[in-house]
């Protein structure tokens, strides 16, 4: 080769490698500027994707928050008068141990009267939905009764209340006071 076509060889070169660097590699220009697109609304449709799930995220937890709401107003509907009851309910014992103590042969006017409020109170209780546990003569249960005692008695069967100290409450589904009682052993 002579020097002129080594020239003219190294000139075809470098045309032939300035062609290549601006033809792409793997196809036009079109389908790059294509691509380039295709690739921003990929972008924007993950961003779309994204904001709804967080969208639906954000009404889940309201609906949630509505829900827990709700159950909490009914339930201090249902049971915000449960503290003036807990308030009563030592006057309402000291009325049944006047009742308990009372001389029955000698019943006076004042007896009477407390006879009356009681069962004007326990009336007025049960109205509201509070009722009395006076189990004796039922079966022991440790989610309303509290056995202050535990004796034997043949002549009753096993886990019987024998006898109730003082008488519980219970509001609507809640026991606010478990009833004191004695319990058969046997």
């Amino acid at each position: 080769m002579t020097s002129n076509e080594k020239d003219l060889s190294s000139e075809q070169d470098k045309e032939l490698k300035d062609d290549e660097s601006e033809i792409p590699l793997n196809g036009t220009e079109n389908e790059i500027e294509e691509r380039e697109e295709a690739v921003e609304q990929t972008d924007d449709t993950s961003q779309v994707n994204q904001l709804e799930e967080k969208l639906l995220r954000a009404q889940a937890e309201i609906q949630n928050l509505r829900r827990i709401s709700q159950n909490e107003l009914t339930k201090a509907r249902l049971y915000g008068s449960e503290n003036l009851v807990k308030d009563l309910i030592p006057s309402i014992d000291n009325l049944f141990r006047t009742l308990e103590n009372q001389d029955t042969e000698n019943k006076t006017v004042p007896s009477e009267g407390v006879s009356l409020i009681v069962r004007e109170m326990v009336s007025a209780l049960e109205k509201n939905g509070i009722s009395v546990i006076d189990p004796k003569g039922e079966e022991f249960n440790p989610k309303e009764h509290e056995a202050l005692s535990v004796t034997e008695n043949d002549e009753e069967k096993p886990n019987i209340v024998l006898e109730v100290f003082q008488k519980g409450f219970k509001f609507k589904d809640r026991v606010i006071k478990p009833a004191m009682v004695v319990v058969n052993k046997k």
